[in-house]
């Protein structure tokens, strides 16, 4: 064959997003009009609030639609700064600080900036889809703790996991998919476990805003003098302040990386949208009381959605305490014709016209996901035609 429109072979192995390709499906059968209900993505049904969609406006009139430097405006670097500072007691210079187009990118961008061949990066199950394919195409390898019942760190399994090649523990919490939360405890062991290594932490915590049950949140830069120089903390506004598709993430931590992380932006996207930064300065004046009625609201959803899913015998579920999502094992309900979690998914969908996200490309294949990012009726109607399928399984 010719080699005209082969790929690098960095490409191999890579596999397009699950969440995607799935939610992509549902609106499909949608526009088909079919009746589906979605239960897919990664983001609230809340608007983007007036003030910060005013100040993009403002911004484009007053002329702000050209280049900036590749980390942001001072001004918005500054206002990231102060925000971390505020709400999360970190304390970052300005010059700490850099932007991306959401969180997704700025962790890409760390892995090119520091994982290379032969590096192994710690990443703890279930996680992100999109983390191990980042390390590989970094060049490193992807070191996978396996997912347990409840979610919580498998404090044996991460010392065994640690080589003379780890280069980076990647950490998310509250967890997208399973919604659990690591304890103060176990960030402390994380922290203290690491001290004397060269082990780097990036540490995503984009669903900082939405715990649920007096569930504290800990920054595990925050822990220790040794936790912050060693992590590079991600967070953004997509889930806090309903602005998925406005695309920023911040990231902050050593300069010497953060300046790595800023010549990856200018020789790939050159910056964020420019008037997209004076509406996520006006986003950050936002106080955790001024949200605090939008994490109520979720958590009511995340109480119907426990609530209907335990309705099914044979499923097991640990109360997600962060985040949107359950994420209960249906493996009791496996059978030879649906033997894992991609066909269960397929399953739901075309037979109940409920879209799930498998749990296979989080690394749990006995677990579906299931965002209760949604009004309170389409979640009373698609969790029963759920459970409905399941029980006639």
């Amino acid at each position: 064959m010719s080699k005209l429109f082969s790929l690098a072979t960095r490409m191999q192995g890579v596999e397009s997003s699950p969440t995607l390709r799935l939610n992509a499906l549902a609106q499909e059968m949608i526009r088909e009009g079919k009746d589906v209900i979605n239960l897919t993505a990664g983001e609230t049904d809340f608007e983007t609030p007036a003030n910060i969609r005013a100040a993009a406006v403002k911004a484009m009139e007053a002329g702000k639609t050209r280049y900036t430097a590749p980390h942001g405006t001072p001004e918005l670097r500054k206002a990231v700064a102060a925000w971390f500072e505020r709400d999360f007691g970190l304390k970052y210079s300005f010059q700490q600080v850099t932007t991306t187009c959401g969180v997704k990118q700025g962790i890409f961008h760390l892995m090119l900036a520091i994982v290379g061949a032969g590096d192994e990066v710690i990443i703890p199950a279930p996680y992100w889809v999109s983390y191990p394919e980042m390390v590989r195409l970094a060049g490193g390898t992807p070191i996978i703790l396996p997912s347990q019942s409840g979610f919580g760190l498998q404090r044996e399994a991460l010392k065994k996991a640690i080589t003379k090649r780890t280069r980076l523990l990647l950490l998310n919490f509250p967890n997208n998919p399973s919604g659990a939360s690591y304890s103060k405890d176990d960030l402390e062991f994380v922290a203290e476990l690491l001290k004397g290594t060269d082990i780097l932490v990036a540490s995503d915590e984009i669903y900082s805003s939405l715990c649920y049950d007096g569930t504290a949140f800990h920054s595990f830069a925050s822990l220790s003098e040794d936790a912050y120089q060693r992590t590079i903390t991600f967070n953004g506004l997509s889930k806090s302040h309903a602005m998925t598709g406005w695309r920023v993430g911040f990231a902050a931590g050593e300069i010497k990386i953060i300046e790595a992380m800023g010549i990856l932006q200018a020789q790939s996207a050159t910056n964020i949208t420019s008037f997209v930064q004076d509406a996520a300065i006006e986003a950050l004046k936002q106080t955790k009381a001024e949200f605090e009625p939008r994490r109520l609201d979720m958590q009511s959803r995340r109480d119907l959605a426990v609530s209907i899913l335990r309705g099914a015998e044979k499923l097991k579920l640990d109360t997600p305490t962060g985040a949107f999502y359950c994420f209960p094992d249906v493996s009791a309900y496996f059978n030879q014709r649906l033997p894992g979690s991609e066909a269960m998914s397929e399953y739901l969908l075309l037979e109940a016209g409920v879209a799930t996200v498998p749990g296979k490309p989080f690394g749990d294949d006995r677990c579906i996901r299931i965002s209760f990012a949604k009004d309170k009726q389409s979640l009373e109607k698609g969790l029963g035609r759920f459970v409905a399928a399941l029980q006639k399984l």
